[in-house]
């Protein structure tokens, strides 16, 4: 912004609202930097009292993926030996938990829990409680951790932390790229897919619970909750302890 009033041979003090207006027209993208600079300026007396610059709307994209089209594309990917385990376990994870790709493509075998109780069930720890995994998920989850490899082929003999590996073991894969390889399998967008499961698990868990279960911030599982319909409701009763683990995968 300063650049352009330079060029146009003014300076800051004499910056008028028309020359604001018309510099985010063409700088859309930056306006909250330009806001934050704008009243600082004004605050130090560096631009006219009149000159004003309105916050930025934020749009959420709330559109869903049906549940029909959810549950299926879901039960595909656990069935469907022909897909790669790695597609198929993020898939899943992204369908039936709404887990986001940045946060998917970070988790390391630290985050893998086996069940003490129910043999062969895994878990995640997101959050504070652990998720345990529904025994179909829970055998691709250890199909992956058995068969996990970087994507370079010289690299592939190599050990890796990560359950998503990049092309080399000591970094994961790029959130973009596992975006498009669920693309290819009929997942029309990450954010559809989410929307729906998060829409489906409010209507049947506690948002409190799935924001201990999930590792996400309370305001965002309890909007989910409001956009679900429900209300304002205290979180009943007292807390399990964590002595006392859940019996079954959720």
């Amino acid at each position: 912004m300063l650049t352009h009033i330079r060029r146009r041979g003014s300076t800051l003090d004499k910056v008028t609202q028309t020359f604001v207006d018309r510099w985010l027209i063409a700088n859309k993208s930056r306006q909250n930097q330009a806001r934050s600079f704008l009243l600082w300026a004004a605050t130090c007396h560096l631009i006219p009292q009149n000159v004003a610059i309105a916050t930025a709307a934020r749009t959420v994209d709330r559109s869903i993926m049906s549940d029909a089209d959810r549950i299926l594309t879901a039960l595909r990917l656990e069935t469907d030996e022909s897909e790669h385990i790695t597609d198929r376990v993020a898939g899943c994870l992204v369908l039936q938990y709404g887990l986001r790709t940045d946060r998917l493509v970070k988790l390391t075998t630290d985050h893998v829990l086996v069940h003490p109780e129910e043999p062969g069930v895994l878990g995640l720890q997101l959050g504070r409680d652990p998720l345990w995994l529904r025994p179909r998920l829970s055998n691709l989850l250890q199909q992956l951790i058995n068969e996990r490899r970087p994507l370079a082929a010289p690299l592939r003999t190599r050990e890796t932390p990560y359950l998503f590996p990049g092309l080399r073991p000591d970094q994961p894969m790029t959130s973009n790229t596992l975006q498009r390889r669920l693309t290819r399998l009929g997942i029309p967008s990450t954010s559809k897919a989410r929307n729906g499961a998060w829409l489906a698990m409010v209507g049947a868990v506690h948002w409190k619970m799935l924001a201990d279960l999930l590792g996400l911030a309370d305001g965002t599982a309890h909007n989910w909750h409001k956009l679900n319909g429900g209300d304002r409701a205290s979180y009943v009763a007292s807390r399990l302890k964590a002595s006392q683990a859940p019996t079954e995968p959720e």
